[in-house]
């Protein structure tokens, strides 16, 4: 704990400010070292009152004072870096460098008399029983608020690389979610991030970049014909194979609606800029799951039926698997009988699986094309056949096909894995047709005006449509049978994987609670052996996680044994490289 009160955190161009010299820090570290043998009892709350009085109470001519403000200044300056990184560099846009950032805090933190001045005025009651490093930092969020200079509206929404197409889609993703939060829906998101994207580069091209359009202002205000430029561009390219459905409806757009749009688009990114009140602990570290995009719920609920949900799957799945597997001697297969149920928890690809399937043919005295013919012939094609005919009487591609293109062909379900790969099927139908399909279901047009606008010398006829529609439902059920195919393996990689882990989680409870810690601390907490030993002072840390480790190799080889019929004894290496990859990988996300 006390390092928080002798530690500085580096920037370049700090002006005589912190961090100071080694030798100051070597000071510093001395004087805490002190303090902490003649009070052994006090806690992280006392030091910062001890030091907090002796900047208020004492002269600046007094010795203690400047070290009780180095201090002080260490104890805030990890908070003070993590502020500036957390909320300011999600922002829409990036007003000024980091340096500028520290400048400024610095300009409160480093000044004793201005510091002294907003400690004085700190009370826990008024301030709702915040802590002083909540208040400071408040204060210094408030400090930088009110001097970034934004320079005007127009660098807000267009300060961003147009040559980047990566900077411009990170930004188009910022200003979506900020009309989010201003409360818009589809498909005026979807139509005024596209409008922005166009009005960006001619706004720069004609006033940024053209120095007689200037006129001193880095960021001029724009004109009539910018507006009006940018909505041409939105109006000719809206139609293109490339461009959201949500903008090949509505009215085509004008230079005072463009204007109207951009304006709220500031509006939004302003509200954005509100900063949220962080917790952070300097011990822990954030930690992200992985995320699997396939686990989507099902909308099957265009007839009017309740919809299917992936719990509901996975009910019928299971079903499914458990009379496979009492079912397994009844299979015609060169593979004995007795280890027929080693294959899947063995050998289906996973990160734990131990073997692959040519280690496990040799194993089993088979050829591994007889393996690979028993999984996909005795074990996923029944799944898969299980889960079409539980689909299919649910799901007709032909209605919900009609329901989107009357219904939601300008806002399709951003969640929804039908209307995504429905969108998918669409382009890749060639330019025309999609155009066809824009006009008539976007823009609600006649077949009359349809054929008007494409120029077409023969007539566009109902059947012409239909014809459109057929294709374009033969791609997407062709995309939903590779969806259900993928997801039944899907299915069997994280069934067979949770088949493992539930064995290594039942072996790790078996462990001592000694042996639990401090693996926790090692795998979950991520924190060095070394640091463990100094926490069990009179336990041999390495040797505790190696014979836990051990132990856990033996409860698997024996659960194999018993339940698959198969010894791996012989396979020590594959196993002991299973379980460091659980403890790793997945003994943080159990609930132990």
């Amino acid at each position: 704990m006390s390092d928080k009160f002798y530690t500085f955190y580096d920037f370049t161009n700090n002006n005589g400010y912190p961090p100071f010299k080694p030798l100051v820090q070597y000071q510093l570290k001395k004087r805490i070292e002190r303090l902490a043998k003649l009070h052994p009892e006090w806690k992280e709350p006392d030091y910062v009152q001890y030091f907090g009085e002796i900047l208020l109470n004492k002269p600046e001519s007094d010795l203690e004072s400047p070290f009780a403000h180095w201090h002080f200044l260490a104890y805030l300056d990890l908070d003070r870096c993590y502020l500036i990184w957390r909320n300011f560099h999600h922002f829409p846009f990036y007003a000024a460098k980091s340096e500028d950032f520290y400048a400024l805090t610095n300009e409160i933190l480093c000044q004793p008399q201005k510091l002294k001045i907003y400690l004085a005025k700190y009370n826990p009651q008024n301030e709702k029983k915040a802590s002083v490093k909540t208040y400071i930092l408040s204060i210094l969020k408030n400090s930088i608020r009110e001097n970034i200079d934004l320079q005007s509206d127009w660098h807000l929404l267009c300060n961003v690389d147009v040559n980047s197409l990566r900077k411009l889609n990170n930004f188009g993703q910022k200003l979506r979610k900020a009309l989010v939060k201003y409360g818009l829906r589809e498909p005026k998101i979807s139509q005024y991030i596209f409008a922005w994207q166009y009005f960006v580069p001619v706004y720069k091209n004609n006033r940024v970049y053209n120095f007689a359009q200037r006129k001193n202002q880095r960021w001029p205000e724009p004109g009539n014909s910018d507006f009006a430029e940018a909505a041409n561009y939105y109006n000719t390219q809206r139609f293109q194979p490339d461009a959201p459905l949500q903008v090949s409806s509505g009215k085509e757009l004008t230079s005072e609606m463009l204007k109207k749009w951009m304006n709220i688009c500031i509006e939004a990114l302003r509200q954005a800029e509100e900063i949220i009140e962080i917790s952070r602990d300097a011990d822990i570290y954030e930690r992200q799951e992985e995320q699997i995009d396939n686990w989507i719920v099902l909308d099957l609920d265009c007839q009017d039926e309740e919809s299917d949900s992936l719990e509901q799957v996975e009910i019928i799945l299971r079903q499914e698997i458990k009379k496979i597997e009492t079912n397994f001697d009844r299979i015609k297969s060169r593979i004995p009988q007795q280890l027929r149920r080693a294959i899947m928890p063995l050998c289906y690809a996973n990160r734990l699986a131990i073997l692959n399937q040519e280690q496990l043919a040799s194993l089993l005295g088979v050829h591994q094309g007889t393996i690979s013919r028993y999984i996909s012939k005795y074990i996923e094609v029944p799944l898969l056949n299980r889960l079409r005919d539980l689909l299919i009487k649910k799901f007709d591609f032909e209605l919900y096909l009609d329901t989107f293109l009357s219904d939601r062909f300008a806002n399709p379900h951003k969640e929804s894995l039908l209307d995504g790969l429905l969108l998918e099927s669409l382009k890749e139908l060639d330019n025309k047709k999609q155009y066809i399909l824009k006009l008539r279901y976007g823009q609600k047009m006649t077949l009359k005006k349809i054929k008007l606008k494409i120029n077409s010398e023969k007539n566009i006829n109902e059947d012409d449509i239909s014809e459109i529609k057929n294709e374009l439902r033969r791609l997407f059920q062709e995309k939903f049978n590779k969806w259900q195919t993928a997801y039944i393996k899907f299915w069997l990689i994280n069934h067979n994987k949770n088949l493992i882990q539930g064995v290594l989680l039942n072996g790790f409870k078996q462990l001592t609670i000694l042996n639990q810690e401090i693996l926790k601390k090692r795998y979950c907490q991520k924190i060095d052996e070394k640091e463990i030993m100094n926490l069990y002072p009179k336990c041999s840390v390495s040797q505790i996680i190696y014979e836990a480790k051990q132990q856990l190799q033996e409860h698997l080889l024996q659960w194999i044994k018993n339940h698959l019929g198969i010894d791996l004894i012989s396979n020590n290496l594959q196993v002991r490289s299973v379980i460091d990859d659980w403890l790793l990988t997945a003994l943080i996300y159990l609930e132990i």
